[in-house]
């Protein structure tokens, strides 16, 4: 039995008596329910039975209707009325029969049971001495009487079965009365005892309110701390959440361009800030220039390191209020000033800094407390200035293993690679498009060895970085210039006609001549001049190899006829 705190004896005892009180209330009901419906089930089973038997009788003269007709006509179709009304009486005696409600009703139904077997056999016979030819007999049986009488008994056994029933109903009836009444009383008295106990229960919570308003209260404001640790709890989880994946992202970028389109897409959430900029440092190191940037407050596109006293200190720093001598110089550049407190972070990985971070002191999202937030941008800082870190020393071990230290262009093995990539792209095209063949140059400084000789190797190489250039500068973008080994070099040229692939070599040759001379210690070199070897695809060759050495065999002959020139291959020369 439940209990309220602060009862006395005498109001517990009260409340188990009315308890006690609703529960024999509650029985008393259920059983006067039960009995009510026993009663009403035997009054329906009743009033069923006579249904019933005045069924059977509307049958049996069905079927002794359908028999005279037969009889009278001696048409068959009477026959099917006649089996259909036997098959209806045989089903509706088997259910009175279950229905028989005492032993006196089971000896009144018994009797009209044999009265009814004796009608359908005096039918039966009748329909088949007719049925057999046998007509006379069938209709002497019928003026007889004796059919007539034994209906007649029927009806007299069926009426006295229906009196009985009467009777019968007549006291269920007044049982089903008295249950009715016996389940109202039951019911009120549980009805009055609940009320009862709702008025006690309503007094005790009046009486309670109260004191439990308190504990309500504080309830009420422990629930709501909970819930905002709870909220900074999840900001916290699905912000790590992110960091990881940010750096999962980061850790398969292929080059800085894709990583500076995620951070641009998931910096400004991680960082917590309304305004915000990101900078890398450039290849040449003496400049930051603007990645990402977000918010409303503007940045400067580019700056110089020393513009920033993060990166002279190499920690995070807080500017001061606006006008301060130590306020950062490319803060003091932009349009509207930077509000105090702005921050500066520099960005750096493995001892080399690679960037820098600013960010506005007003943050955005959850409230979170300000040393959990400082917690958090430390903790994407320094993912993602690892992350970046990790990025280009990839991307310089990228280039390292594809370009040629001395002049920066592409090397040999980069050169292999792409021409086979390229003559695969022009047999997709097919020979349909006019600009689907491509052409290779090999490339020869003329007389570089007695010019080493002469210079001297640093001056040579000067001269072949030189060369490069030139050529880097001269070709399209979509082209290809490689450095083949030594003073060699090759250019592949997509999408080129013979035509305008010799226009183009023809070009190479004109801008080297045309380079200024590199003076070394008062010594000044002639003009440089390059012979250029061609063949085209697919009239000189089919494959890379092919092509490769009829250039090669071009150049040998462009050498031969007196440098300084463009020769295309032809085959047998």
């Amino acid at each position: 039995m439940p209990t309220t705190p602060g009862m006395s004896r005498v109001q517990r005892a009260v409340l188990a008596a009315v308890f006690a009180a609703i529960l024999v209330a509650g029985w008393l009901a259920a059983q006067s329910l039960l009995e009510l419906v026993r009663a009403q089930r035997a009054l329906d089973e009743a009033h069923r039975a006579v249904h019933v038997k005045d069924l059977l009788i509307r049958q049996m003269l069905d079927a002794e209707t359908s028999q005279r007709g037969y009889l009278i006509a001696g048409s068959s179709e009477y026959l099917a009325p006649y089996h259909v009304a036997v098959a209806e009486i045989k089903q509706t005696r088997r259910q009175l029969e279950r229905m028989s409600p005492d032993a006196q009703d089971a000896l009144q139904l018994e009797a009209l049971m044999e009265q009814v077997d004796q009608k359908l056999a005096e039918l039966a016979e009748t329909v088949a001495l007719h049925t057999s030819g046998k007509g006379e007999q069938a209709a002497a049986i019928v003026r007889s009487g004796h059919g007539r009488n034994l209906m007649e008994d029927i009806r007299a056994k069926a009426q006295q079965f229906s009196a009985g029933q009467e009777e019968h109903i007549n006291v269920l009836r007044a049982e089903h009365a008295q249950a009715i009444t016996h389940a109202y009383l039951t019911l009120g008295l549980a009805l009055l005892t609940s009320i009862g106990l709702l008025v006690f229960v309503l007094a005790r919570s009046i009486a309670f309110a109260r004191k439990t308003a308190a504990n309500e209260c504080d309830l009420m404001n422990r629930n709501t701390e909970l819930l905002a640790q709870a909220a900074r709890t999840n900001e916290h989880n699905a912000h790590m959440q992110r960091l990881s994946e940010l750096g999962r992202f980061l850790q398969t970028c292929e080059d800085m361009e894709e990583a500076q389109g995620l951070l641009a897409e998931r910096l400004p959430a991680l960082l917590r800030s309304t305004s915000g900029a990101m900078y890398l440092m450039a290849a040449s190191r003496n400049q930051l220039r603007r990645c990402v940037a977000w918010g409303e407050r503007p940045f400067v596109e580019f700056f110089e390191p020393h513009e920033c006293w993060s990166l002279r200190k190499g920690q995070p720093f807080a500017q001061p209020g606006a006008g301060s001598a130590s306020t950062c110089r490319h803060l003091q550049a932009c349009e509207v000033p930077s509000p105090p407190g702005t921050l500066c972070f520099p960005v750096a990985s493995h001892g080399d800094l690679n960037g820098m971070l600013v960010l506005d002191p007003q943050s955005q999202g959850v409230d979170l407390p300000e040393a959990l937030v400082a917690q958090l941008r430390q903790t994407a800082l320094e993912q993602v200035s690892l992350s970046l870190g990790n990025l280009r020393l990839r991307e310089s071990l990228r280039q390292q293993s594809i370009r040629d230290a001395l002049t920066g262009l592409y090397n040999r093995r980069f050169l292999d690679e792409s021409l086979a990539r390229e003559i695969l792209r022009a047999e997709r095209r097919g020979p349909q498009q006019p600009d689907a063949p491509l052409a290779v140059l090999m490339i020869d400084v003329d007389h570089f060895k007695q010019f080493n000789d002469k210079f001297g190797h640093e001056l040579g190489d000067r001269v072949l970085r030189g060369v490069a250039q030139t050529l880097t500068d001269t070709v399209r973008a979509s082209d290809l210039v490689a450095r083949y080994g030594g003073e060699e070099f090759t250019v592949v040229l997509p999408n080129t006609t013979p035509q305008v692939a010799l226009e183009r070599a023809q070009a190479l040759c004109d801008a080297v001549m045309k380079m200024p001379p590199v003076a070394d210690g008062g010594n000044v070199h002639p003009p440089i001049t390059i012979s250029v070897g061609m063949a085209c695809m697919p009239e000189d060759g089919q494959d890379a190899n092919a092509l490769v050495q009829n250039a090669d065999a071009a150049l040998y002959r462009a050498k031969r006829d007196g440098r300084n020139r463009v020769v295309r291959y032809t085959a047998g020369v």
